[in-house]
């Protein structure tokens, strides 16, 4: 796969992420324009290309840090939204979504996963290491100084306000993903 087809198939998939929330918040991967797995191979490749050309774009090393810092969140919260966003078993989601939200206006806290706006952790953590490494392996230095905030601070308030049974900050949490802007490598801004 080329750097080019690889950014076809991350635009497609883009372009197939539907708002449908506030009575879903996954679709169907039946939805998505390739398998789940082309288009994660087509972040990798990004990725790739991203860690070997960045140093060409910028003169200093802070300029070259920034613009690295900038496309490689970009990629790495696209790259988390394709398990977040899509399932196989979204009907079923859906379903406990909606008696989720039911729950929590009535004063009950299920175990009831809310799917994170910033991309699954687990799927964020790797490809934050993926480009990590490559970088380390091309320049022997380590480019990151912080591990992917957002999608680990929204896990850690989600799962700190579910012990404390807090019923009111759970509700905006979830709103949360009824609010949240997805944002991913060029994403047009509706006018």
């Amino acid at each position: 796969m080329t750097i080019d087809e690889a950014k076809i198939i991350i635009e497609k998939f883009h372009q197939s992420i539907k708002d449908s929330r506030p009575n879903a918040v996954v679709q169907d991967s039946k939805n998505l324009p390739y398998s789940s797995g082309r288009i994660k191979y087509a972040h990798f490749i990004c990725g790739e290309a991203l860690v070997e050309n960045i140093i060409q774009e910028g003169k200093t090393l802070e300029e070259i840090s920034k613009l690295f810092e900038s496309r490689h969140k970009e990629l790495m919260e696209s790259y988390g939204l394709i398990d977040s966003l899509f399932s196989e078993d979204a009907e079923n989601i859906n379903k406990q979504y909606v008696e989720y939200m039911e729950g929590l206006k009535n004063g009950i806290i299920t175990d009831f996963h809310i799917p994170n706006p910033f991309g699954e952790t687990g799927p964020v953590n790797e490809f934050h290491n993926f480009l990590g490494e490559g970088w380390f392996i091309k320049y022997r230095t380590n480019i990151f100084n912080d591990a992917p905030l957002g999608a680990f601070i929204y896990e850690g308030v989600r799962n700190k306000l579910t012990q404390e049974n807090d019923i009111k900050k759970l509700k905006e949490l979830a709103n949360t993903n009824i609010t949240r802007t997805v944002y991913y490598p060029e994403k047009q801004q509706k006018s």
